[in-house]
């Protein structure tokens, strides 16, 4: 799947702003959610904050849990992140690695102008992470303990994906 999208967090005093980085491929609710659920449970230990510094630590060009520092990089200036996933780098004309790109920070309102398709934002106080769509729209809020990948936490996850409620929590 090569869905972009971006994986961040909102401030309590402006929950409409959002502060992300960019992942390139995966980004599809299928493969992002129990991918985000399995490295917060694996990564992180069941700890959001800790999830939320490893996301927001460098762009991405995919998230996986199963990504060991042995995982060979395709591009120069990539690496490993165990447990995490393979970062986004690119390598300028003379070999040298780019510096690492700050937060993209953007109103959730003006999320149809990024190239993406879908914006999850984390929840460090409640567990959850929130599903947007390319224009900015919540779909959902799932606690991440419900995406992690046993066969009936991510059906019900999926499952509920589209159908919420006018604030955006799962009916």
């Amino acid at each position: 799947m090569s869905s972009h999208c971006y994986v961040g967090i909102t401030e309590p005093d402006h929950p409409r702003l959002a502060h992300a980085r960019f992942v390139l491929c995966d980004g599809h609710p299928s493969a992002m959610l129990p991918s985000l659920a399995t490295i917060w449970a694996g990564h992180a230990r069941y700890d959001t904050r800790a999830l939320v510094t490893a996301i927001l630590a460098c762009d991405w060009q995919y998230l996986h849990p199963d990504i060991t520092a042995a995982t060979p990089s395709g591009l120069a200036g990539q690496h490993p992140v165990p447990g995490v996933g393979m970062t986004l780098a690119s390598t300028c004309a003379d070999g040298t690695v780019d510096v690492l790109e700050p937060l993209t920070v953007f109103p959730l309102s003006h999320a149809r102008h990024l190239d993406v398709e879908w914006i999850y934002l984390l929840d460090p106080d409640t567990a959850t992470v929130a599903v947007h769509t390319d224009d900015g729209s919540p779909v959902a809020r799932y606690p991440l303990s419900g995406c992690l990948p046993r066969p009936a936490a991510a059906n019900r996850c999926m499952g509920e994906l589209g159908r919420t409620t006018a604030a955006g929590a799962p009916r």
